[in-house]
């Protein structure tokens, strides 16, 4: 991928992490999860380990949302720091 497209999408999951929408679902998402792993009864482990594996994975989405943005911003740095030694 290319520097240019790199600031683009980085800029874009930046919306995405910083917008209202998308914060609303993750914890709607969360408290979803979480309250369905409380009425499960103890022997509904596979329903159980179902629910924590969608636990698990939502902090996995956001993190790769952020690396997203450090790369975009490292290949902005780049690029600025191109455009200074040009001139």
């Amino acid at each position: 991928m290319d520097k240019d497209q790199e600031i683009i999408e980085s800029r874009e999951a930046e919306q995405i992490l910083e917008s209202a929408v998308f914060k609303k679902s993750f914890t709607l998402l969360k408290d979803t999860y979480l309250k369905s792993m409380e009425q499960t009864s103890m022997d509904e482990v596979k329903e159980r380990e179902v629910l924590f594996q969608a636990l698990k994975v939502l902090p996995e989405v956001e993190r790769h949302l952020r690396i997203i943005i450090e790369k975009g911003k490292i290949s902005q740095q780049q690029i600025n720091k191109l455009k200074v030694f040009k001139y």
